[in-house]
């Protein structure tokens, strides 16, 4: 009775398709035109986030349309529903020197800033998106190419390395790192890759986290820098016109939906490309991190990690990785919760599988996996073992990746800080020394090249948690990769 009564008098609680489609198109011309937007229907006032939630849950045939009216598609929709759909720029508040008694109209107020802000950079984004991938200045490599999102990983990697050798006791060299990071930071904003705008916004995430201080003077220089190499009216140019508005906070509090926003729209376009493997394992970590800090709903991971298996998009094998991988981060959280029985547990079980693989595959993994088990003996308490762990650890790092790589470097950094705290002052000292003289290499090839020494191909080098991830995301991650393969092994 009431759903009869709703229709009758116009009033409907669900969006419509084609009405959600209407409002991205309008919104999509109007953000070109610089305008503001907000958007009704039927006369009441639709709220951003719901509109936003819309769109992560409709169905392909859908998010297709909302594509392709973005684009400045014309869809064919009914004159009655699409006159009940109006976007238009918010009233101004009446001005203060009205005087006219007769006027009795309460001031409209505009959207809270912090509410404001996210959503509009959701929209300079997605549209920052379409353009880049329509425009052909990304393009998703083919199988055998190198991938295209090395730029915003090494330089990501390498922000976080210098936060590694601080904790570790290496503050001037950690510093010196940083500031290497922030001369970078020109290069790749003239020639951003896919993922530069989520480095960034993620940058400024971890800084924060070590000292707010940090971030403050990050988002001061990276905008900045923007404003002088880009024109004006540049994406980048208007994300940080937003973005300095909410501060830290803002960037914090909103931090999901705009990650989410953007991914969803990258998947969109990726997924309508032939890639090579590297791209979608690259792609799919992604995904895997930013759930696992609480950035990225479970509903949009376990839909683009179903469709990547089914589809074979990843095969059997990159899976397989990926489920490791995962297991990695969670015996990580393990640690960081001090919780050692359940990070060793699985910390052997990822070494039990790597035995099983040739000795020259998952060199990252192997590596990384030998930094855990340093950790959980150091935290045990047990010295022989953590030094022995310790020495295991760095043979291996000069093996893989040679005396002077940044990951050698921060390795020692950490056995080199362990020897100190256990009173071990000849190995420290010995170790010190080797140290410095590495570094000096280092930067040497740094300054020679002007540019980071080795670049990093892959996300999931760095092996320490940057965010705070949650040992429940990472679980139920883990739990999503076990169920995807079981159902692999299980179809015909």
């Amino acid at each position: 009775m009431y759903k009869a009564r709703f229709q009758k008098w116009g009033i409907e609680k669900k969006i419509k398709a084609e009405e959600a489609v209407e409002i991205f198109r309008q919104q999509t011309a109007r953000a070109a035109a610089g305008k503001p937007t907000v958007a009704y229907i039927r006369g009441r006032r639709i709220d951003p986030d719901r509109l936003q939630r819309y769109r992560y849950r409709a169905a392909p045939l859908i998010s297709k349309k909302i594509i392709h009216a973005e684009k400045g598609g014309d869809e064919e929709s009914s004159s009655a529903r699409m006159s009940q759909v109006v976007c238009r720029t918010p009233s101004p508040s009446p001005s203060p020197d009205t005087t006219d008694s007769n006027l009795s109209i309460s001031p409209r107020l505009e959207e809270p800033t912090e509410l404001r802000v996210p959503h509009e950079c959701m929209q300079i984004l997605q549209n920052f998106i379409n353009g880049a991938f329509d425009s052909g200045l990304w393009q998703m490599q083919r199988e055998g190419e190198r991938a295209e999102m090395n730029g915003a990983f090494t330089w990501q990697h390498y922000v976080a390395s210098s936060q590694g050798l601080i904790r570790h006791g290496r503050v001037k060299e950690g510093f010196s790192l940083l500031g290497l990071c922030f001369d970078q930071y020109k290069l790749q904003l003239q020639r951003p890759d896919s993922m530069f705008w989520l480095a960034t916004y993620k940058c400024a995430m971890v800084l924060a986290s070590q000292n707010n201080k940090l971030g403050d003077a990050f988002i001061d220089y990276a905008s900045k820098l923007t404003a002088l190499i880009l024109p004006p009216g540049h994406p980048f140019n208007q994300l940080w016109s937003r973005v300095v508005l909410t501060g830290l906070s803002g960037i914090k509090d909103h931090a999901g939906a705009i990650f989410e926003s953007y991914l969803d729209m990258w998947g969109r376009h990726v997924n309508s490309r032939e890639t090579n493997t590297t791209n979608d394992v690259q792609g799919a970590f992604v995904f895997i991190q930013l759930h696992c800090t609480g950035l990225l709903s479970f509903n949009l991971l376990e839909t683009v990690i179903q469709a990547m298996i089914a589809g074979k998009a990843i095969s059997r094998e990159a899976a397989e990785f990926l489920l490791q991988e995962t297991k990695f981060r969670l015996a990580l959280s393990y640690l960081t919760g001090r919780r050692l029985k359940k990070a060793e547990t699985t910390t052997r079980e990822i070494m039990t599988w790597l035995g099983s693989q040739p000795a020259n595959d998952y060199t990252d993994l192997r590596c990384k996996a030998a930094w855990l088990m340093f950790e959980i003996k150091e935290r045990k308490g047990t010295q022989a073992e953590a030094l022995r762990a310790g020495h295991e650890l760095l043979k291996l790092s000069q093996d893989i990746y040679g005396p002077a790589h940044i990951q050698t470097l921060e390795a020692m950094s950490a056995v080199e800080s362990y020897c100190r705290k256990i009173g071990a002052t000849g190995g420290a000292e010995q170790m010190g020394q080797d140290f410095e003289s590495r570094w000096r290499i280092f930067r040497e090839r740094a300054d020679s090249c002007q540019n980071f020494p080795q670049q990093i191909d892959q996300p999931w080098y760095y092996r320490s948690i940057e965010l705070g991830e949650k040992v429940g995301y990472v679980e139920e991650t883990v739990d999503l990769f076990e169920r995807c393969l079981k159902l692999s092994d299980d179809s015909p």
